[in-house]
């Protein structure tokens, strides 16, 4: 059957547009009253009607990652329905709905010549990103899986597999924030030997691999070939009271024994690889290999956009606390592989095109450390649950029409 009314029908032409998943939004009056409960009553209902089952809600006073997580009265218009935590809103309050749902009446486009081209209208309402709602702190004492927690803007969902998972509220990247070292510095600290070797007041919590800050103006006895004020160095062969120096690059460091003064050792963060597993917008199973930040309190967001999180794995010890939780970098549902094909893209209610961070899509055959496969978007303005996103994009014949195909549409196959 034709996808749109003015498809003319002269031969193959198979796109994968028209199928899966669609944001959806749209408005109410209503709140709980005047006592904090989770049954939410709606008295009328404006654009974009009706009101289905898992919409996140948001409005004034309304606490960030609240949905619907079942009708009771309603069924999609005025009515109640209950929500996933209570909150305590008057029975007037102006509220927005948004999530993501199955399309109502899906037409791929399997036989006709179709249009040599369409523009497609994504349109987007993200909650607010939040640093833990992935994985709440954890740190992290050998390469192991994470325990992942639900948080804000997160439900925990069960796969078709049978899989524990946890879904966002629309496609968006990862991050990994790494918090402060377990201790903030060394000391008493001697130089032992010619080879860079260190030793200290006894410290646990130690990882090879950890970062040391020297800084200050070299005095006593003993040297360090090369510091200068101040040097990064690699923590190796760590114990509780001794550790070896080397450069970041891994180069080995040259010293003289002897007891230094005048210096502060501060400890940093051992990078590690952490893997994030899950499935993109269209159920593509996909992975990412994200590297944590050396710097303590430093947060590194990954590439790609993820919709569905089964697991996060860390490569080794840390030495500090991380959490994992979302970003404001928005996964485009379709491949835009050129910023030229971006006809425009505003958000926050200004008429004025949006300032945001393009990303195009990756078009090499992906791997766990290669780009997001149809591309993210990172608005100007920070995602709050209310600020809308709207980006009108051109999809070219190799996206819809007789040379559809769908790597044209969706990007390379994930991996």
């Amino acid at each position: 059957m034709p996808q749109f009314s003015d498809d003319i029908f002269l031969g193959p032409a198979q796109t994968f547009m028209g199928v899966g998943l669609r944001n959806y939004s749209t408005t109410a009056i209503g709140g709980t009253g005047s006592s904090s409960s989770t049954t939410l009553t709606i008295t009328s209902v404006g654009f974009g009607a009706p009101i289905v089952a898992g919409m996140y809600v948001d409005g004034a006073g309304v606490t960030d990652g609240t949905y619907i997580t079942a009708f009771v009265t309603g069924t999609g218009g005025a009515g109640t329905y209950t929500l996933n935590q209570a909150i305590n809103i008057a029975n007037t309050v102006a509220l927005t709905f948004h999530g993501n749902v199955s399309f109502d009446n899906p037409a791929p486009m399997d036989l006709g010549i179709g249009p040599l081209g369409r523009i497609y209208v994504w349109d987007t309402i993200p909650q607010a990103l939040v640093a833990n709602n992935i994985a709440l702190t954890q740190t992290p004492t050998t390469a192991a899986a994470l325990t992942l927690t639900a948080g804000t803007s997160v439900k925990s969902v069960t796969t078709t597999a049978g899989v524990a998972a946890l879904a966002v509220d629309v496609p968006r990247a990862i991050s990994v924030t790494t918090a402060t070292a377990a201790a903030t510095t060394l000391a008493s600290v001697l130089i032992a030997n010619t080879t860079g070797g260190i030793t200290f007041t006894s410290q646990t919590g130690l990882v090879s691999g950890q970062r040391v800050t020297i800084s200050g103006t070299y005095g006593g006895t003993g040297s360090i070939t090369g510091y200068v004020n101040p040097t990064t160095y690699i923590l190796t062969a760590v114990t509780a009271t001794s550790a070896t120096l080397t450069t970041t690059a891994g180069v080995a460091v040259v010293t003289t024994a002897g007891t230094p003064t005048g210096l502060t050792y501060t400890l940093g963060v051992a990078p590690v690889t952490m893997t994030v597993s899950g499935f993109d917008y269209y159920g593509q199973a996909m992975s990412e290999a994200i590297t944590t930040s050396a710097a303590v309190s430093t947060a590194v967001s990954g590439l790609k956009a993820f919709y569905v999180i089964t697991g996060v794995t860390v490569s080794a010890a840390t030495g500090t606390a991380i959490t994992v939780g979302t970003t404001d970098k928005l996964g485009i549902p379709v491949r835009v592989a050129n910023v030229a094909y971006v006809a425009s893209v505003k958000t926050n209610s200004v008429l004025a095109q949006d300032t945001g961070t393009f990303v195009a899509a990756d078009t090499a055959t992906a791997t766990t450390t290669t780009g997001d496969v149809r591309g993210t978007y990172l608005p100007a303005t920070a995602t709050n649950g209310i600020i809308r996103t709207v980006m009108g994009i051109l999809l070219p014949a190799i996206a819809v029409g007789p040379n559809a195909t769908r790597v044209g549409a969706l990007g390379v196959t994930q991996a």
